[in-house]
């Protein structure tokens, strides 16, 4: 075997063992975070897929939910991915590592506009900073009322955030419906202009035909 090949192959080896931990820990802190749970529910239901391309340096892997947790694979899915993200490695460790906002916005995310929003507020409650600031809630059910105020106040905003968005989603709908009623009555009136300017050409054309026979 070549040195190249066995360099290859230690660099797969490297990247296989790295998605069986970020798996393990990303399954772990999803099923026992309760607002994490909240938030991922969406992509739970429905299976999303994700495309982690990096380009300093190169390299690209999946990541996909489902009700078992959180799947790492250097192999596409057998479905289409729902977000295409493409970043640095830089970026990734500081979004995850410390829970940088301005290197989420520097991602170049593709796909459902509202997934890309959720996907944003998911990463940095995955973040270090979030999960080591949240492990007493996370790793155990609370068992006073500290506790369970506590929890909700964390529950509390992710819950608002859920209602304006919907808020927006239903304004943006009626919007449309306006506009495709709007789109409509124009159609028809087009067509009526339409069919009158026939009628009068038609009419027209009668008159001057009627007119030379005439003369």
């Amino acid at each position: 075997m070549s040195e190249s090949q066995q360099s290859q192959n230690h660099k797969h080896l490297l990247l296989t063992m790295a998605m069986i931990v970020l798996e393990t820990v990303f399954t772990l802190i999803l099923k026992h975070d309760r607002v994490i749970g909240l938030q991922a529910k969406k992509f739970i239901d429905r299976k999303v897929a994700i495309k982690i391309n990096s380009y300093l340096p190169y390299f690209d892997f999946y990541i996909q939910f489902t009700e078992n947790g959180v799947l790492f694979d250097t192999k596409a899915p057998e479905h289409a991915v729902d977000l295409d993200i493409r970043t640095t490695f830089m970026d990734l460790i500081k979004v995850f590592v410390f829970a940088s906002r301005p290197s989420i916005k520097k991602m170049r995310i593709d796909g459902d506009l509202t997934l890309k929003d959720e996907f944003r507020d998911l990463a940095l409650l995955f973040s270090f900073p979030k999960v080591l600031s949240d492990w007493k809630q996370w790793l155990s059910e609370p068992t006073d009322e500290q506790e369970i105020i506590a929890s909700k106040k964390r529950i509390v905003p992710l819950l608002q955030k859920i209602d304006l968005q919907r808020s927006k989603i239903n304004s943006l709908e009626v919007e449309v419906k306006q506009y495709q009623n709007r789109i409509r009555r124009i159609k028809q009136k087009q067509k009526r202009i339409n069919i009158v300017f026939s009628i009068t050409t038609v009419l027209l054309i009668a008159l001057l035909v009627y007119n030379l026979w005439l003369a």
